[in-house]
C-alpha cells in the first residue's frame, strides 16, 4: 500500500491539521536534516515525522521509536513498514535519565536501511476516542477496572491537551488498589499516600504529575489521583520544577499513584490495533527494554 494513502488517512481521521503539539526543543541538527518538513512546523508537530519509503507492507505500532523496537523490526526482517508511535522520541524517566532522548545515528541508519517511517500521535491519542480508537486514558482506564463518570480536557506540558477521566474503581482501600495494581502491571507502583480511604479516582496517564491537574480532578471531589511519572528525572524541566510540584501536590491531601509513563501510555496502541489493521496488517510491538527501565 502506498505511504502517502495511509498517511492522507491518519491525518484525516485524527484531524492533524488542527493538532497543536510542540517538540521544537528536541530538534536538533541531525532531526533537522533527517525529518519531514511539514512535522517540524511550529507548534504543529504531529503526524509523518521520518519519511524512508514510499510503499508500506506492515504498520507497526509502538510507545515511542526507541532503539529496541527498530531493532526488533529489522530482526523481523520486513522492509519499508510505517511506525506509529505514541511519543515521537524515547524515554529515560529514570532519576538519573533525562526524560526524552534525541536519536542515535545508529537509529536513523536503522530507520533508513529497512525503510522504517515513523508518524507520531502524541496528542491525537491523548484525546481521541472513537469505536476502533482508544485514547491513552481510556485505554488505561480499562486496566484499572474504571468506570468513567465524567471525561475533562485539561491542559498540561507545554500547553498539550490531557485527557482526565474521574470515577471509581472497585476497591475501596488504597493498600487493595495499589496491590491489584502492581499484580496486574508487574510493576511496584510508586504512592504518595494521604489516607487508606480510595473515593472518586482520577486517571492522566504519562506526565500527570501537575498541581493544576490535581487541583481541577481534586474540585470536581477525586481523592485517589492515578497517573505515570511521579518521580523526578534528571531533564532540565524536572530540575527547574519538580520541588515546587512536589511541595504543592503534597498539600492538596490527595493520594497519588504513579505507574509509569510506558505501563500508562502504551495501551492507546494495543485497544487501537483493531482501527490500523482495518488499513493494512498492524502489529504492536512491547518495547521489552522499556519494562526494565520503567521510572
Amino acid at each position: 500500500m502506498e505511504l502517502k494513502t495511509i498517511v492522507s488517512k491518519l491525518d484525516q481521521d485524527f484531524a492533524i491539521d488542527t493538532v497543536k503539539d510542540d517538540w521544537a526543543y528536541m530538534f536538533d541538527a541531525l532531526f533537522v536534516e533527517k525529518s519531514c518538513a511539514s512535522f517540524r512546523k511550529k507548534g504543529k508537530n504531529t503526524g509523518l515525522m521520518i519519511h524512508n519509503s514510499q510503499e508500506v507492507q506492515r504498520i507497526y505500532l509502538a510507545c515511542s521509536p526507541s532503539r529496541y523496537v527498530l531493532e526488533e523490526i529489522r530482526m523481523r526482517g520486513i522492509v519499508n513498514c510505517l511506525l506509529v508511535v505514541k511519543n515521537p522520541f524515547d524515554w529515560d524517566g529514570r532519576r538519573t535519565g533525562p526524560g526524552f532522548l534525541f536519536f542515535t545515528e545508529r537509529e536513523y541508519q536503522l530507520m533508513e536501511g529497512m525503510g522504517i517511517s515513523v508518524y507520531s500521535l502524541h496528542v491525537p491519542l491523548e484525546i481521541h476516542r472513537k469505536k476502533s480508537v482508544v485514547s491513552s486514558a481510556y485505554g488505561f482506564a480499562r486496566i484499572l477496572k474504571l468506570k468513567v463518570t465524567e471525561e475533562l480536557e485539561e491542559e498540561g506540558v507545554r500547553g498539550q491537551v490531557k485527557q482526565v477521566l474521574v470515577g471509581t474503581v472497585p476497591e475501596k482501600k488504597l493498600s487493595l488498589l495499589v496491590k491489584r495494581l502492581t499484580g496486574v502491571l508487574d510493576y511496584r507502583v510508586k504512592v504518595q499516600a494521604c489516607g487508606d480511604c480510595v473515593g472518586k479516582v482520577a486517571v492522566v496517564p504519562g506526565e500527570g504529575f501537575l498541581p493544576a491537574l490535581i487541583e481541577q480532578a481534586q474540585e470536581r471531589g477525586v481523592t485517589t489521583y492515578i497517573t505515570g511519572v511521579i518521580t523526578h528525572n534528571a531533564s532540565d524541566y524536572d530540575k527547574k520544577t519538580y520541588k515546587a510540584r512536589f511541595k504543592a501536590i503534597r498539600k492538596m491531601g490527595v493520594n497519588v499513584i504513579g505507574c509509569s509513563r510506558y505501563l500508562t501510555e502504551k495501551w492507546a496502541l494495543v485497544y487501537s490495533l483493531p482501527y490500523f489493521s482495518t488499513i493494512c496488517k498492524s502489529v504492536f510491538i512491547e518495547d521489552k527494554e522499556a519494562l526494565n527501565l520503567l521510572e
